[in-house]
């Protein structure tokens, strides 16, 4: 009796449990082509596990995928973060800076945001005045990763 195909991807996601981080770059290599490069064991174990299940069953469907790259969009926008983007900053969170040894604090409102006793429409221009140079103000807030 042969296995199934779900028996083999099952039984080759569990052996990836007792491989270092040499051997899961050398197993991605070897199934997926170039590993990526600044990622622990765990993060590289679960990731290779999700693109061979991907790669067996599919991935996302249409509709997740549309839904993903929507996102990727709009989180790239220097501008305020829209209702898709700006799912974590719900009115009322706080975020902190600190800036020349002074820590500033802006709330999020459910229109702009709060500084310094004034109202803005985008952490961009409160990061300027902070800082007296031109930010990224979900980059400059730590909401977004500078490029490496």
């Amino acid at each position: 009796m042969s296995s199934r195909p779900d028996d083999t991807l099952t039984a080759e996601i569990a052996r990836l449990d007792g491989l270092g981080l040499g051997a899961l770059r050398d197993l991605w290599r070897e199934r997926l082509g170039s590993p990526p490069r600044f990622a622990s064991t765990e993060l590289t174990r679960l990731w290779l596990a999700w693109e061979l299940q991907a790669r067996a069953r599919g991935g996302y469907d249409p509709a997740t995928r549309r839904w993903l790259k929507q996102l990727s969009k709009s989180s790239k926008a220097d501008a305020p973060p829209t209702s898709a983007a700006r799912g974590a900053l719900k009115p009322g969170a706080v975020l902190t800076r600190e800036w020349g040894g002074v820590t500033h604090r802006v709330m999020v409102l459910e229109e702009g945001f709060a500084w310094a006793g004034q109202t803005y429409g985008s952490l961009s221009e409160i990061a300027t005045r902070i800082s007296g140079t031109r930010w990224s103000g979900p980059r400059f807030f730590g909401l977004k990763q500078g490029d490496r």
